[in-house]
């Protein structure tokens, strides 16, 4: 009875139906970081992707082995070509962001990072991993089911009713979540095989890359106790955030812990867009209610601030017939 309860319960996890919404929000998020990234790395295509650039494609085979996912690769050799790549790969992300032929364009997105990565792994990070599995394990959800053009253009076909939409089989937006958790457990693994993150020292030498400096750390990282305190706890929160987070009394302070923790990385380390690449699946563990209301209050706050903002009646008045 017991292994039949566990079964029920993982096929509710993963199949009884919830809001989209979230899964609307993610792609939203998803989408703005695949297009940032990529009007980033176009403007550096000549030394990244061509022959004449960094890694010829001999030498990203030795890196990417196939069997492999590389458009550029088959494309004929000149910058002119990888422009045409980037340009289709950045109209895909737009539209996967605004939920536009979402899931044609969440294909395309998919196949695009793939290729840019398999071209030249050796600019990667872990982040670029995370989004890359992302996007494939999006391709199987209902990303446009709320959120975007698509359903906006669906009500307004009346092919489906106005109002909240319907719910929807969750089990790809449960992929995401425990690729999440997944890479949190790996990485508090590979930091306990080390040394400097059990004696305590490891956030020491991380504030002292000179490579990914970004901002100034405080005084505070000069102190032993303090190093101390926040190797371990970071140790402490990431296993949090692989396994407390599943458990809905503490999710919240768990999500706001990581936030803490991953915009103080982004203060003080340069690693592009990893940070706001982890932090964008949180999204996906706010209940649907809680976005709902936020949502609300952020009209009712825009509101006010037209109303504040327009002119007095009277005052309006006087203006016109003057």
């Amino acid at each position: 009875m017991t292994f039949r309860r566990v079964l029920r319960a993982w096929d509710r996890f993963l199949f009884e139906p919830v809001s989209p919404v979230p899964l609307g929000v993610y792609r939203a998020c998803l989408g703005a970081l695949v297009l940032t990234g990529a009007l980033v790395l176009v403007t550096e295509a000549n030394n990244l992707y061509t022959e004449t650039g960094i890694l010829p494609l001999a030498d990203a085979l030795k890196y990417a082995p196939p069997p492999r996912i590389d458009v550029l690769a088959l494309l004929p050799p000149g910058l002119g070509w990888v422009y045409v790549f980037f340009g289709v790969f950045l109209v895909a992300a737009l539209c996967l962001t605004v939920g536009f032929m979402t899931r044609s364009a969440n294909v395309l997105v998919f196949v695009g990072l793939a290729s840019l990565h398999h071209r030249n792994p050796v600019i990667l990070n872990g982040g670029d991993t995370i989004l890359r599995l992302s996007s494939f394990y999006l391709m199987f959800a209902p990303a446009g089911a709320a959120f975007s053009v698509d359903r906006w253009l669906r009500v307004r076909r009346h092919a489906e009713p106005a109002g909240p939409p319907a719910p929807v089989a969750p089990w790809a937006q449960r992929l995401i979540q425990m690729q999440l958790a997944l890479a949190y457990l790996a990485t508090v693994h590979w930091k306990l095989a080390g040394h400097t993150w059990v004696d305590g020292t490891a956030v020491y030498y991380a504030t002292r890359l000179r490579e990914f400096d970004r901002f100034p750390v405080p005084f505070l990282f000069e102190y032993r106790p303090a190093l101390r305190l926040m190797t371990w706890g970071t140790l402490v929160l990431e296993f949090s955030l692989a396994t407390l987070v599943w458990f809905r009394d503490l999710r919240y302070p768990v999500l706001l812990a990581g936030l803490l923790l991953h915009v103080g990385l982004d203060y003080s380390m340069n690693i592009p867009l990893f940070q706001w690449t982890m932090l964008s699946i949180y999204v996906l563990f706010i209940d649907p209610r809680d976005l709902r209301r936020a949502a609300e209050w952020l009209a009712r706050w825009r509101a006010r601030r037209r109303r504040e903002r327009a002119p007095a009646p009277a005052v309006a008045a006087g203006a016109a017939s003057r």
